[in-house]
């Protein structure tokens, strides 16, 4: 795990000051079961309490329809049975975990939810229209996200060309809904999750458009009304080719 850190360091991630979860993507071509369970250990080991595996379901239906032409109902197929089997994934490593380590507190402590476990709370809904809003209407933040997108367009092997502007607004939504958990962290359970462990691919820039959003540097923060941040961990998957 090559990781870097944003505004968090080592030696408070070792103090155990925040819940952690993990946000997996179901376009993670890199997810192994060894990546699994080297995920779940992480975020058991440091977390503060309790620590989640995040699989980010639901949006991702958008790319089964952009990029696969598939109707709504099947592209919702295919988003299910996927999620499905990376929850297995990680309920194989938490109970693996649990047994090679002789520690009950995998199974006590880790959990697995899908998407919209954690974005039906007025808190996440505020930060997802607020940034809507903002793309609408702000020519520099969705030009940002549009950045964004037109590099996610690249790793699928095509030409940000090749895609109409309607497509890449309905791919620009999938980062609009994944902001707030990263801005503000998500609410689960009664339990604020305010650190994520966010697997990426190298300088992906994502994290520090975070800081710069809750810095002010597109709109003024103050409308976001955070009352907590998210620090942030990325991980990266490969190295960098270029």
């Amino acid at each position: 795990m090559v990781m870097k850190y944003f505004n968090v360091t080592q030696e408070e991630i070792e103090k155990k000051l925040f819940n952690i979860f993990v946000g997996i993507s179901l376009g993670n071509k890199k997810l192994t079961p060894q990546l699994a369970k080297k995920y779940v250990k992480w975020a058991h080991y440091y977390t503060k309490d309790n620590a989640l595996i995040l699989i980010a379901d639901k949006i991702d239906v958008v790319n089964y329809v952009v990029f696969n032409k598939l109707n709504l109902k099947e592209a919702e197929k295919k988003v299910r049975n996927k999620a499905w089997g990376i929850k297995g994934l990680f309920d194989k490593a938490i109970r693996t975990l649990a047994r090679e380590e002789n520690d009950s507190t995998y199974i006590t402590k880790v959990y697995i939810v899908f998407w919209e476990d954690v974005t039906n709370n007025e808190g996440y809904k505020h930060l997802k229209e607020i940034l809507t809003q903002e793309y609408k209407e702000n020519k520099d933040f969705r030009n940002q996200v549009l950045y964004f997108v037109n590099k996610y367009i690249e790793r699928r092997g095509l030409k940000p060309s090749e895609i109409s502007d309607d497509d890449k607004d309905k791919l620009a939504d999938y980062i609009l809904s994944e902001l707030p958990t990263l801005i503000g962290g998500i609410l689960w359970n009664n339990t604020l999750y305010n650190l994520c462990l966010y697997p990426t691919y190298i300088e992906s820039g994502m994290s520090q458009f975070v800081l710069d959003i809750r810095g002010g540097k597109y709109f003024d923060a103050s409308k976001l009304l955070l009352r907590q941040i998210c620090v942030l961990v990325e991980d990266y998957l490969e190295e960098q080719t270029n």
